[in-house]
């Protein structure tokens, strides 16, 4: 991971720098796939309150839209603007992280569902194309709710009952017939 800290208008204290990079150094425990972390420290003029130290922290991590998490924020000293804005990136990139892991368990379930290999050369025998799929068992019921979310007039599945192959289909009048493999 890349730090930057740079001060607007100002040159930093070489302590609260130092303070900084320490802090930003951490960040790499709640996620390793931080690219670059940029600080820039400045004091806020107020008419009516005391100057306002401020801390923005803009933080890139991978992925396949290069997403760019920020955070601002201000305190009486600098040190506590540090802190507070480090904390805040944290409660942003645990959320990111679980954004992530929420898409790959949905990823992975419909990975589950999708073909292992499809081949779409013809065969002499004129199959144009074969596809396998990693059967889990599951009953009759859910094998007609794939089927009628897929829209498809088949469904091939592993019954849970018998544990043997059935095919659902639907049937020309409408209703819904099951052929069931006897491997015996």
């Amino acid at each position: 991971m890349e730090i930057l800290i740079q001060a607007k208008k100002t040159a930093a204290d070489p302590r609260i720098k130092a303070y900084a990079q320490a802090k930003l150094e951490k960040l790499t425990r709640h996620f390793d796939h931080i690219l670059e972390a940029r600080m820039e420290l400045s004091t806020e003029r107020n008419k009516s309150l005391e100057d306002v130290k401020v801390a923005e922290l803009t933080v890139h991590v991978t992925g396949r839209t290069g997403n760019i998490l920020k955070a601002v924020q201000s305190a009486d000293h600098m040190n506590e603007a540090v802190d507070l804005v480090v904390d805040k990136m944290v409660r942003q990139i645990r959320q990111h992280k679980e954004k992530l892991k929420d898409h790959r368990h949905a990823k992975a379930a419909a990975v589950a569902q999708a073909p292992i290999a499809s081949t779409d050369a013809v065969r002499p025998n004129g199959v144009a194309k074969i596809k396998r799929f990693k059967m889990k068992p599951i009953s009759e019921d859910q094998a007609r709710d794939q089927m009628e979310e897929l829209g498809h007039a088949f469904f091939l599945f592993l019954n849970e009952d018998t544990q043997e192959l059935n095919l659902l289909y639907r049937r020309h009048d409408g209703t819904l017939g099951l052929v069931e493999a006897d491997l015996s």
